[in-house]
């Protein structure tokens, strides 16, 4: 007798198998290497206080890679969910999402450093650029099972799935603009800084983000 895995990734899909393979044992290594790292994610971001993550450590480069795949793999499911085709193969458009993830963070990064320059407050632009990746490897934790699950299983609700997720992730995304300003008001950092940064990286993409779901009917 023999058992053969029936995996529900197609042939030429495999790369997806062995991507996420990797990421789950690059969470292996930051439980080993770091054993205190999750857990103090998770305790820190639900307190009032800042984190105190470090953004540029192997551990939190690790986490942050986890999150791009996973953003990258989701959306690329809602696409496929949609009908939404291009000329490009999957593992093209996969990479088209991540690079395009990465950019829009960086982006995030320097123009939180340069408006840090401009207002001098600059050790508070790197608290608030810490908190932001802080919120991305937490973020990674709940993305990946949910991108194994959807992936793998049989008989998900596609629509059903995609309105919980836009949810989660919209009331996951307000608390954490509103604590961090909360926390940055306190500390303060100037209201004109703060103002310049929400209208141009955050509010934006949560408006650009609610219209495409008009446009996909979610």
């Amino acid at each position: 007798m023999s058992i053969i895995p029936n995996l529900r990734v197609p042939n030429h899909e495999v790369w997806v198998t062995l991507l996420l393979l990797f990421c789950l044992l690059l969470f292996a290594w930051v439980r080993i290497i770091n054993p205190k790292k999750i857990p103090s994610l998770v305790s820190g971001f639900f307190r009032s206080g800042n984190t105190g993550e470090k953004t540029i450590t192997p551990d939190s480069i690790a986490l942050f890679f986890i999150f791009i795949c996973s953003v990258a793999l989701l959306a690329l499911r809602i696409f496929h969910y949609h009908g939404i085709s291009t000329r490009f193969s999957k593992v093209e458009e996969f990479l088209f999402l991540a690079l395009f993830v990465l950019g829009y963070y960086l982006l995030k990064t320097l123009v939180l450093l340069i408006l840090g320059n401009i207002f001098m407050v600059q050790s508070k632009a790197r608290d608030y650029v810490n908190e932001i990746y802080a919120s991305t490897h937490l973020a990674a934790l709940g993305l990946f099972p949910v991108v194994v699950v959807v992936i793998f299983a049989n008989n998900v609700n596609e629509s059903l799935f995609e309105k919980c997720m836009l949810l989660a992730i919209g009331l996951f995304y307000l608390y954490r603009t509103i604590k961090m300003f909360i926390i940055m008001m306190n500390r303060g950092l100037s209201m004109m800084y703060l103002f310049l940064y929400l209208c141009a990286l955050e509010i934006i993409p949560l408006v650009l983000l609610y219209e495409c779901g008009k446009g996909l009917n979610l």
